[in-house]
């Protein structure tokens, strides 16, 4: 059974604001952005405006969802402690997310570089926040 009880909201907010941070940089033109831009052959900076609000509004409200879902699956496996969390965090980002977006990579006709990039991004974050989810019960 999912254990909801003992979730910290606080944690959970802090997550997702690390989450929107480092994806605001990780994805900007200062980050991988021009990267990113040149291996999807998407530039942002072309995209309607509407279009791309839309985009982040979904980004924003997702990535407050998988912080949420983070929290409960460490809160019912009873993960605790930095290294513990670091540890379920990759886990998770490697078998849920870097897995996972082998085929729809491929499928999309994108490489190992695309691949690498938006994985590593998961890869990042996914520890970072288990750690703070995992320390700050």
């Amino acid at each position: 059974m999912l254990e909801f009880d003992g979730l910290n909201i606080w944690a959970i907010l802090v997550a997702w604001a690390i989450f929107c941070a480092v994806g605001s940089f990780w994805y900007s033109p200062a980050g991988f952005g021009k990267k990113w831009s040149k291996l999807s052959g998407v530039d942002i900076m072309k995209l309607p405006q509407q279009e791309s609000n839309r985009a982040i509004l979904y980004v924003i409200l997702s990535s407050l969802l998988q912080a949420f879902t983070l929290a409960v699956v460490l809160n019912t496996m009873n993960i605790e402690g930095l290294v513990n969390g670091l540890v379920a965090g990759l886990f998770i980002a490697l078998g849920f997310t870097a897995a996972t977006t082998v085929g729809t990579t491929f499928y999309a006709r994108k490489g190992w570089g695309f691949w690498l990039l938006n994985a590593g991004f998961f890869l990042v974050t996914m520890p970072l926040n288990a750690a703070i989810l995992t320390i700050w019960q």
